[in-house]
């Protein structure tokens, strides 16, 4: 299809950019020999680029574009933004070419990449977790363009230092008495030959771009989509260890070797051995799990996802605080009373449910009212601005700062089977309640 583009491996790389101005450039140095021969004149043209336009062409995919009359075969290159832009979180993948002005086929198969890219069904394929070579061949196989660069096309491996480190965290794993390891992709671009070294181990792979799946070539590898609210890497741990929790990947009594590194540096550099009892014995007991009995999992990690949303966006340039309570509807019924007429009151189930978009944006404008939202187990929003009966709230022994928002929260898990999930307004900070019990799952997120 796109015979006439210049295809090169080298072209095709991991940005470490984290903004698009920056992406632009770091993508279009991979053209360096091509526009500016010696190197003559490159800073001030890096300047110039900065300013280049690029155009977001939906799909998570932007594309940019250079005029330069001396190019003959359009070349192209490719970057991946493995954690996504600041300035630009949808962007994904960001495609460069370089048109010759003087050939009318050049824009002809600039317009053929465009119509290529823009069919969603096909862009998935670049979109989806996979080894940078992996990505190389999808990129080729979607624009159908041959591979011009003399590389060789071997396998990715570990190198020399990660593959020390893997052998040493191996090690480690073992002698702990470790069932799995939790592997987080978004520092390296070829998770599957990193968690190969784990032979039969039970392996989760978190990674903050890709699709929640089960990886079809290895039966024990599980990879799991958890977005990170801050820099800190200890935030991301534990939102994954409590989705695969909640989606009975992990059990209490396991151990596990957590892997990482700075993300988009393409090396690991830090392994944690984690026990899951020890660690989250005051919030999880026996009597009750992480989730409440007849609570999905899916409404307890859109509800999370939900929070963490209202804590950085607030409503109309102000911060909110909120309280959200899911469990069974019956047996939470008698226990809270409304404070304003209830928003959801009439409404059918099919179009109160949290696990719908609409409904989503619907509960950020409710967040507002004084009082708690109460969500029945299959998302369902049962109501709005509540008052939540708070028995022996005095026996509640919070930290320092925590108001009455908090302490409620506490108390009425504490006394009933159902789970909190807290945004304090004065410091953005979001806060899991299970059995009386705080899990800061996030801090001061705001700014």
């Amino acid at each position: 299809m796109h015979a006439a583009l210049s295809f090169a491996r080298s072209r095709l790389v991991n940005l470490r950019s984290v903004t698009r101005a920056e992406a632009i450039v770091e993508l279009f140095k991979t053209f360096q020999p091509t526009l500016c021969p010696g190197g003559h004149g490159w800073e001030n043209f890096l300047r110039e680029l900065s300013e280049l336009p690029a155009v977001d062409i939906g799909n998570g995919i932007s594309i940019v574009c250079l005029q330069n009359d001396a190019v003959v075969t359009p070349p192209i290159a490719a970057g991946r933004c493995l954690g996504g832009l600041k300035d630009y979180k949808r962007t994904k993948v960001i495609f460069a070419v370089i048109l010759g002005g003087k050939h009318g086929l050049h824009l002809s198969n600039f317009l053929r990449l465009m119509g290529t890219l823009g069919d969603g069904r096909k862009a998935y394929k670049l979109l989806r977790p996979q080894p940078l070579n992996q990505f190389r061949r999808s990129v080729a196989d979607l624009l159908a363009i041959g591979d011009t660069s003399a590389q060789s096309d071997g396998h990715m491996e570990c190198g020399d230092e990660s593959g020390a480190f893997l052998r040493e965290a191996f090690r480690m794993a073992v002698a702990s008495n470790c069932s799995c390891v939790l592997f987080f992709a978004d520092a390296v671009c070829s998770w599957q030959s990193f968690v190969g070294q784990f032979g039969a181990m039970k392996c989760i792979v978190v990674s903050e771009c890709g699709e929640d799946e089960k990886d079809s070539s290895a039966q024990s590898v599980h990879i799991l989509r958890v977005s990170s609210y801050s820099d800190h890497r200890l935030v991301q741990l534990r939102s994954a260890i409590l989705l695969a929790l909640s989606r009975d990947l992990l059990k209490l009594d396991e151990k596990v070797c957590c892997i990482g590194g700075i993300k988009g540096s393409g090396h690991i550099d830090s392994v944690l051995i984690m026990s899951v009892a020890e660690e989250y014995r005051a919030l999880l007991n026996a009597r009750r799990g992480l989730v409440p009995a007849g609570v999905k999992p899916e409404v307890f990690e859109r509800l999370v996802a939900v929070a963490h949303e209202i804590a950085m966006e607030g409503r109309e340039g102000h911060p909110v605080g909120t309280m959200f309570v899911v469990g069974k509807h019956e047996q939470l019924r008698a226990h809270y009373r409304s404070l304003v007429l209830n928003p959801f009151r009439g409404y059918p189930r099919s179009e109160r449910n949290l696990l719908s978009p609409f409904m989503c944006e619907t509960a950020k404008e409710f967040a507002a009212l004084d009082g708690a939202f109460i969500i029945d187990g299959d998302g369902v929003l049962e109501a709005a601005g509540v008052m939540v009966d708070a028995p022996d709230s005095r026996s509640i022994a919070l930290q320092g700062g925590l108001g009455t928002r908090h302490t409620a929260a506490a108390a009425f898990t504490k006394a009933h089977d159902c789970l909190a999930v807290v945004v304090s307004q004065s410091s953005g900070q979001v806060s899991l309640f299970r059995n009386g019990q705080m899990l800061a799952l996030a801090g001061k997120v705001i700014g």
